[in-house]
């Protein structure tokens, strides 16, 4: 093994002239250092594109909902008034009918008809006619069409 050396332990303090005086090196001052301003950072909002469209498509339907209740609310009070409206002109109408029925007899009617030439139905002359249907011509098939237009083509 290596010999370490003999380490002595020497004050360096001696009484007199002769002392040994370390030279002390010059500090320098410290300066004061102010503290520096720090840049504030610009803050940046990130954007989500498909969030933002997410929440506009839903805008869009929230507003076309609203416009379609209100419009089934104008459709609904119209059926409503068209509702009364029929109802009303049904009444008018089994009144106008029963006014008419009232106001006529059936007799009276058939002997003016019988005095004009009224003939009864059982004693009206009768014809009997026998139409003859002509044979259907058949068409062609899509494939009879296609194949026809290929041959036409080629002819």
């Amino acid at each position: 093994m290596a010999m370490r050396p003999e380490v002595r332990y020497i004050n360096s303090y001696v009484s007199g002239n002769l002392a040994y005086q370390p030279e002390r090196k010059p500090q320098k001052k410290k300066s004061v250092q102010l503290p520096k301003a720090k840049i504030a950072k610009k803050q940046c909002i990130r954007v989500d594109v498909v969030a933002l469209g997410g929440i506009m498509v839903a805008l869009v339907l929230a507003i076309m909902l609203l416009v379609n209740m209100v419009q089934m609310n104008n459709a609904k009070a119209q059926a409503q008034v068209m509702s009364d409206y029929v109802s009303s002109l049904q009444k008018e109408n089994e009144q106008l009918q029963n006014t008419y029925r009232s106001s006529y007899d059936l007799e009276e009617v058939r002997e003016i008809a019988s005095a004009m030439g009224m003939v009864p139905a059982e004693q009206a002359p009768h014809l009997q006619m026998q139409v003859v249907r002509p044979p259907e011509v058949e068409s062609p098939t899509a494939w009879e069409s296609f194949w026809a237009f290929i041959v036409g083509m080629f002819a």
